[in-house]
């Protein structure tokens, strides 16, 4: 019975009621040589997409006592309408999009229309009744394909299987085969197992579950310590943490890789520590300028439970780890801080802290209390998300992958996180904006930049 996991169910609690859905997704921008038409990328992308099990299949509700939600075939009508296209129009004069060189090359014009039709992607609800998932083409007005914007639920993948699941649909190493064929078998929609069935297998997990809990309360202490709950300290009041809307503003902030890795390795820090402490940095001088300050940034670090994803295996492996980062301008004090603390974040079991989040989360949201919960927490300032992407370029119908772009939202009332991703020797941090709560995005993006590229 392929069920969802308590990790995953965690995602659907938590979008229950939020103005925003809890959403993965990617901007992937092509080279403007590459011009590959939308039928042949739409064929190629639903073949592709019946190599990963969990694109194909909705989450069924099941009956009383028939144990949690259960994955089945969705059926080849419903898949094939997870691809669709529109046309993104650019600015006066354009004649292509971004070039060769990446996210830094071409009109920022022309980013803004694709980051602005990503974030209309992720932001839009996906029917619960169908595959969790959708690839969206951005058509250039002369009828070629520009980017490719893709976005999952959460209860699909979190970021490391986001990546496995872009390499299953990118072309293989060997090269592009040649265009897919657009006949897909037919399937019906799969019905769930009978009623007994379920109770039976619910039954039978309960029982393991019982045998499995003598470890239990030793990762509940894990995970508390990785929360850092041992000595829970409140988050300082700031205009980082406020009502936000059901709107998001991407901004990129860009940077080389190798100059960026080279000067962590010279502070015995690594690329995340700089990453972390240029974010901050920028915060701080935010706040400076509209008059605030802080003692210290609290800022939330996912960590994965596993070493890499498998588009054979998704779901949610991952915990948190609030870190804190002394709310001060010169740049080597937070950078030290974070090496400090850098041991908990890397510990044996970590991850550990979705073991006191998923049963807490979830029973805050089957009373109704979680939105109200998140809306005024004060436990972080902001969340900082970073997978390593590929290497090497991906190529997608032929045409090369230049730029990957991360975008993930979050619920309550952090008015800005950052996801991070590496990809073929560019560091690229997107910030996620409430634009009420943060007028000021283009200009923060300009000073994590500034963080990033510092040389010391």
């Amino acid at each position: 019975m392929d069920r969802a996991r308590p990790d995953d169910l965690l995602q659907l609690a938590v979008d229950k009621g939020g103005r925003v859905p809890m959403a993965i997704g990617a901007l992937l921008v092509l080279d403007a040589a590459s011009r590959v038409g939308a039928d042949e990328l739409a064929a190629v992308l639903l073949a592709r997409s019946a190599a990963v099990p969990r694109l194909q299949q909705r989450l069924c509700r099941t009956p009383p006592l028939g144990g949690r939600a259960v994955w089945r075939d969705a059926g080849s009508a419903a898949v094939s309408r997870c691809v669709d296209s529109v046309g993104v129009a650019g600015p006066a004069g354009w004649t292509g999009h971004l070039g060769s060189a990446g996210l830094t090359a071409g009109s920022a014009g022309v980013h803004r229309a694709l980051l602005d039709a990503a974030a209309d992607l992720v932001l839009t609800r996906l029917p619960a009744d169908g595959p969790l998932w959708r690839a969206r083409l951005l058509v250039h007005p002369d009828g070629a394909v520009a980017a490719l914007a893709l976005v999952a639920h959460h209860v699909v993948a979190d970021g490391m299987g986001g990546l496995a699941v872009l390499g299953a649909l990118a072309d293989p190493p060997s090269g592009y085969p040649g265009a897919a064929s657009a006949a897909v078998g037919q399937r019906a929609p799969q019905p769930l197992p009978p009623w007994d069935e379920l109770a039976r297998d619910a039954w039978a997990e309960r029982v393991a579950r019982l045998h499995r809990a003598g470890g239990r309360s030793g990762r509940l202490a894990g995970g508390l310590d990785e929360l850092g709950l041992h000595r829970p300290r409140l988050a300082d009041r700031c205009t980082l943490l406020g009502a936000t809307g059901d709107r998001r503003r991407l901004e990129l902030a860009t940077a080389d890789l190798a100059a960026v890795r080279s000067r962590a390795h010279a502070s015995g820090a690594t690329v995340n520590d700089v990453v972390v402490t240029a974010v901050t940095g920028a915060l701080v001088e935010l706040l400076a300028r509209r008059g605030e300050r802080v003692a210290e940034l609290v800022v939330s670090v996912p960590v994965s439970r596993r070493g890499q994803g498998d588009a054979g295996e998704l779901g949610n492996q991952t915990g948190v780890v609030p870190i804190r980062v002394p709310g001060v301008p010169e740049a080597s004090v937070r950078l030290a801080a974070l090496v400090a603390a850098r041991a908990r974040v890397g510990s044996p079991g970590r991850g550990g802290s979705a073991a006191v989040l998923t049963p807490a989360f979830r029973a805050l949201a089957a009373v109704g209390a979680f939105q109200p919960f998140v809306d005024n927490q004060r436990l972080v300032h902001t969340f900082v998300t970073n997978v390593r992407g590929p290497a090497q370029r991906l190529r997608l119908a032929g045409a090369e992958v230049t730029a990957v772009v991360p975008v993930a939202v979050n619920p309550g009332n952090v008015a800005v996180s950052f996801d991070v991703l590496s990809y073929a020797g560019t560091l690229g941090v997107t910030l996620v904006c409430d634009p009420v709560l943060v007028p000021e995005s283009a200009w923060l993006a300009q000073r994590v930049t500034a963080g990033l590229t510092a040389s010391g």
